[in-house]
């Protein structure tokens, strides 16, 4: 109860980004170098994320060696085991964090580099996403599926491996994200994009990156984002200006 508590106080302190000053002092604040995006375009960031209670929506992961936490290993290790040669392909393209990425796993008519706005507007709320999950996880250690050992390794997707924490999943998290905007703007998607957050999510257990309970932690952030994104006015103003755009990337009306 006292590591909750504490890892809930760390996780309310107030956080100030409606101006390049302010983000760039909270990235230095938390002991890192701010995101490229953010140093970028710092002054677009919305939330105060003192509104949002990011500890009382992730909870805290498994113990450590407890029944739980041997059971989502027990998981990833049998999906790595069984993931065919096609499936890792999909979870490697998976790997990369970003709009075109996401949509790349269904039928859309989005095409990169063309709807600008929207493209832009996805970024700048995937930052936000991003610099709320750096406080998070700051205050977690939580070792991934691959660098357990047991009798039987996780054996991870070829290529780039994720350091840091497990929990949350940011992958995860900017799948929900992305999935509720886009919801917001078509609601007709509903159902096609969450079924693409869980392909997505699942690429995360294929490749032995992440536990079903980060992945988890990791939605819950992310819807929980995009809502009060969706609240700001003033990103809300924005957002509606893109829901033509959107509709044809998705080719409806």
């Amino acid at each position: 109860m006292m590591r909750a508590a504490r890892f809930r106080h760390a996780l309310l302190r107030p956080v100030h980004l409606r101006k390049a000053l302010a983000g760039v002092a909270l990235a230095l604040s938390l002991g890192l170098a701010a995101p490229a995006s953010a140093q970028q375009r710092p002054y677009l960031l919305w939330l105060d994320g003192s509104k949002l209670d990011i500890a009382h929506i992730i909870g805290l992961p498994p113990a450590q060696n407890s029944p739980e936490a041997k059971t989502e290993f027990e998981q990833v290790q049998q999906l790595t085991l069984n993931r065919t040669p096609e499936r890792e392909k999909q979870a490697i393209a998976d790997q990369r964090q970003g709009l075109v990425n996401f949509l790349n796993g269904m039928e859309t008519n989005y095409v990169d580099n063309t709807h600008r706005e929207v493209r832009l507007l996805f970024r700048e709320a995937q930052v936000e996403l991003g610099i709320l999950l750096k406080s998070v996880h700051r205050l977690t250690s939580r070792t991934r599926p691959f660098q357990l050992w047991s009798k039987v390794r996780v054996k991870p997707c070829p290529g780039a491996r994720p350091e840091g924490t497990s929990f949350p999943s940011a992958h995860a998290a900017t799948a929900a994200l992305y999935a509720e905007l886009l919801k917001a703007a078509v609601p007709s998607m509903a159902d096609k994009l969450e079924e693409r957050v869980k392909s997505y999510d699942e690429s995360r257990l294929i490749c032995g990156f992440h536990f079903p309970s980060d992945l988890v932690a990791g939605d819950k952030v992310g819807r929980a984002v995009a809502k009060a994104l969706l609240a700001e006015r003033a990103f809300k103003a924005r957002f509606d200006e893109t829901i033509p755009e959107i509709k044809v990337a998705f080719g409806v009306k």
